[in-house]
């Protein structure tokens, strides 16, 4: 790993020596990484989509087929086939749920990654808060962290405009 952080290092400090003051530059620094994070994170995330699309479909298109059965099964009154196939409905939902929480999981390793060229780079560096937020002292990678999210919920709420716009209204369907 120390070979890894070695290799990508004098890209990712770059922005934390853009300015002279330290502070802008470690802000600006944590900007810009998170910022790469989440970029790498995303194009993980499709490609892991788009290698895995055929089984979402599939397990989708399965789940959405016994739901279906048990529901009928159900209204015919047939309680036993009913909590078969709703057993089976239960198990392809959890098989879909499973991958897609795995693909989504592919959106954080860079982070992981960040986290570790911080601890490298800044692993002595220590914070004082304000004593009107309680005087604690942080470690460098509260600042990340925070920023981190904060761009991980931007972005979402951003990829949620994109993807409505993409996509023509129900009635033009």
């Amino acid at each position: 790993m120390q070979t890894f952080f070695n290799l990508i290092d004098p890209v990712l400090i770059l922005p934390f020596r853009l300015f002279d003051n330290p502070m802008t530059g470690w802000w600006v620094g944590n900007f810009c990484l998170a910022l790469w994070c989440i970029v790498i994170g995303e194009l993980t995330m499709a490609v892991a989509h788009r290698v895995n699309r055929k089984a979402i479909a599939t397990n989708l298109e399965e789940t959405e087929y016994y739901h279906e059965q048990s529901m009928k099964a159900k209204a015919a009154g047939d309680e036993q086939a009913y909590t078969g196939i709703n057993k089976l409905a239960n198990q392809a939902y959890g098989k879909s749920f499973f991958l897609l929480m795995a693909m989504g999981m592919a959106a954080l390793w860079p982070a992981f990654i960040a986290a570790g060229w911080l601890d490298k780079r800044f692993g002595n560096l220590q914070f004082n808060l304000p004593a009107w937020a309680g005087g604690f002292e942080i470690s460098f990678l509260a600042p990340f962290i925070c920023i981190y999210i904060l761009q991980r919920i931007a972005w979402s709420r951003i990829k949620k405009r994109i993807m409505n716009r993409r996509q023509p209204p129900l009635a033009d369907r």
